[in-house]
């Protein structure tokens, strides 16, 4: 059974105090269920049932330890589930409005999880938190997850429904005229995928709205947290991740397995950011990454990347802190703090 002395003393030691006790309750948790590993870091390790039942498993895991982190929060005026028709499926969403203004501008919500993970439910506090803080409604997407479709159907999903709001918005009490996109690992990538396409190719979408071309201009913000932006390797990845963050080299391997199944899906514009156009128009970007974390120094290139050529951008590396560090509001102030920003962020560019 795994304890905090089994992580490397150059991450112990760069713990915060509250990151290093929220380390301590998921340890405790993971050995009270004599569970070994956590859901994530369990992905990897293949039961006889084949890798599609050990994902289930992991799904499961994953939504128990989640639930946790998901108690409490700002409470909605009101919270509506429904379906949106695109991509050849119908995805549904999660609409919090925090307040009962009749329209309000929208933060469109992607969960992480590795493509594999997650659902509305197991980021329901962090959408609550955005929508409290920056007053704007957010409509969270459940898009399909690997290996029940591969990429790019997620992505796809997740423009679509962009796209759907900023054409059809008035039907759920959105203006479609000011939205945002937010992620959070997995999400941040779908996030700026979606803004890409959108940007340069809203024709590959189905079952959207003929001036679907315009959702980009409704576009005003990304927010992207933690996310895998292109980089091939970094010092960030050979210095992080394990058992304690769900972010080891295997876990992060069965991505390719199950979710990019083809050799170019890594190379598209849409996976590996850093080598897309970055130099034309996108909306204002609020870019977060986690210091401990494999995938902090995509958060570093992007970011640098951004500035360099003139964009609206905010971004910074919080210190201290893990991968998924978003989920442990009720223990990490540096998840509140990151989640405030980029409400406000979001909140002076949607509100017109």
């Amino acid at each position: 059974m795994p304890d905090l002395r089994d992580i490397p003393a150059h991450i112990r030691a760069a713990f915060t105090p509250q990151m290093r006790r929220v380390v301590e309750h998921q340890l405790d948790r993971v050995a009270s269920q004599s569970a070994g590993h956590g859901a994530e870091a369990s992905a990897h390790d293949a039961g006889a049932g084949g890798i599609a039942t050990t994902i289930a498993a992991a799904r499961a895991e994953y939504r128990d330890e989640r639930a946790f982190w998901n108690v409490g929060g700002p409470t909605m005026h009101s919270t509506s589930n429904l379906a949106i028709r695109t991509a050849g499926a119908d995805v549904p969403v999660r609409i919090h409005r925090p307040s009962a203004d009749e329209t309000l501008p929208a933060i469109v919500y992607l969960h992480g999880g590795g493509f594999m993970l997650g659902d509305l439910d197991t980021h329901d506090r962090i959408a609550r938190v955005l929508a409290a803080t920056s007053g704007a409604a957010v409509v969270a997407v459940d898009y399909t997850l690997a290996p029940e479709a591969a990429f790019p159907q997620a992505l796809h999903e997740c423009a679509g429904v962009i796209a759907h709001l900023a054409t059809r918005g008035e039907t759920y009490g959105v203006d479609g005229r000011g939205l945002a996109v937010a992620g959070d690992s997995a999400g941040a990538m779908l996030s700026l995928g979606a803004a890409l396409l959108l940007r340069d190719e809203p024709s590959r979408l189905t079952e959207v709205p003929d001036d679907a071309g315009r959702a980009f201009a409704s576009l005003k913000a990304m927010l992207l947290y933690y996310g895998a932006f292109g980089l091939a390797d970094s010092a960030s990845a050979r210095l992080y991740g394990g058992f304690w963050d769900g972010m080891a080299a295997a876990d992060l391997g069965i991505i390719d397995q199950v979710f990019f199944t083809a050799p170019e899906d890594r190379s598209s514009p849409y996976v590996d950011h850093l080598s897309a156009d970055l130099a034309s128009p996108l909306p204002p970007a609020y870019v977060i990454g986690a210091d401990l974390d494999p995938l902090r120094d995509d958060s570093v290139a992007l970011g640098a990347r951004l500035e360099a050529l003139g964009h609206d951008v905010s971004w910074r590396v919080v210190p201290g802190v893990l991968h998924s560090f978003l989920h442990f509001g009720r223990m990490l102030d540096e998840a509140g703090e990151v989640l405030a920003g980029g409400a406000m962020f979001a909140r002076s560019r949607i509100f017109s």
